[in-house]
């Protein structure tokens, strides 16, 4: 007796590729949600390895390391080299050695001996979740304008991580005095010019004080050389061109808390000196205690001012953010 095969009418192969087109559509999110759960992870590992060698730097110094070298100008203040930061300091304690070795610290970041340190990329300053990164990038000079790159300085290696200035802006040129406001030599937070900051003097507790945080390259470049000579606010996002500054080189290496938001603020809020995430709803933070947590983009933002500051004598709890 022969038996007839019948095969799939096209109505039930409709069926069928439907019902796999939904399975698919709901599986999707929850794999890139796994996977943006092990990015988060390993930059939240990042940044705690980073704190690690910052202790280790406090312990063998007795305070940490300024947020960058510079001779200031004796007339404008600006930066005049060599401009060595905060991670370029620490990289003995983060078993960088041979790239700390190959830096000749008292020339410039950009003369050409510096050229292959400069150039070398360390994977663990890295947000994997960073898609807009570039892992070297060109810096170029303060003739930058919203619209148009000023003249190209030199290629540096990239960060995804800055330190902490404070509540203050990191490219002010008020020179340091007691009195005068928080810039670049006189931050209320940790790192900024010339100055070394050490654990005593973090008054409002290591535990709710920001080290470093993000910031991802859809807002502006970072590196962690340091803070390149003459160079501008290398803006990514020009929506974000309030944040441009004439003599921002700091901001390579350095952030402050923003204005009037929390991390990943909105366009027309967005600076190019502030905290960025790619990761949903907020941003990785070192705190100076060597903890690190995730601070949400809507946090209160007296709160997130108040984390920024070492000494301003706020009282938080940690159901606060």
């Amino acid at each position: 007796m022969t038996h007839t095969r019948r095969g799939f009418t096209l109505i039930e192969l409709l069926v069928v590729i439907a019902i796999i087109a939904v399975l698919i559509a709901l599986l999707l999110p929850a794999v890139q949600s796994a996977r943006e759960a092990a990015r988060r992870a390993q930059c939240l590992n990042n940044l705690k390895q980073l704190g690690l060698a910052l202790h280790n730097y406090h312990e063998s110094m007795n305070a940490f390391p300024p947020g960058y070298i510079s001779r200031p100008d004796p007339v404008t203040h600006v930066n005049d080299g060599p401009g060595w930061g905060w991670i370029a300091l620490t990289l003995n304690q983060m078993e960088g050695s041979p790239v700390y070795n190959s830096v000749n610290f008292v020339l410039n970041i950009e003369f050409p001996a510096n050229q292959t340190a400069r150039h070398t990329v360390i994977a663990g300053l890295l947000c994997p979740s960073d898609a807009w990164r570039q892992d070297l990038f060109t810096v170029v000079d303060n003739t930058t304008t919203s619209t148009t790159p000023g003249a190209a300085i030199c290629n540096v290696a990239s960060s995804n991580y800055v330190g902490s200035v404070g509540s203050g802006d990191p490219s002010s040129l008020y020179p340091w005095t007691n009195d005068s406001p928080p810039g670049r030599d006189n931050g209320n937070g940790i790192f900024f010019r010339n100055r070394s900051i050490t654990i005593a003097q973090i008054i409002d507790g290591t535990s709710q004080t920001f080290a470093a945080g993000e910031r991802s390259q859809n807002l502006s470049r970072a590196s962690w050389t340091g803070a390149v000579t003459n160079a501008a606010v290398p803006l990514v996002n020009l929506q974000a061109e309030a944040g441009l500054d004439p003599e921002g080189s700091g901001a390579l290496v350095i952030s402050h808390t923003g204005e009037g938001h929390g991390p990943n603020s909105p366009s027309g809020l967005a600076h190019g000196d502030q905290y960025w995430s790619m990761h949903p709803g907020g941003a990785n933070f070192l705190f100076a205690d060597g903890s690190v947590r995730f601070i949400k983009e809507f946090v209160g933002f007296g709160i997130f001012q108040a984390l920024a500051t070492r000494a301003g004598g706020e009282v938080l709890s940690a159901d606060q953010f």
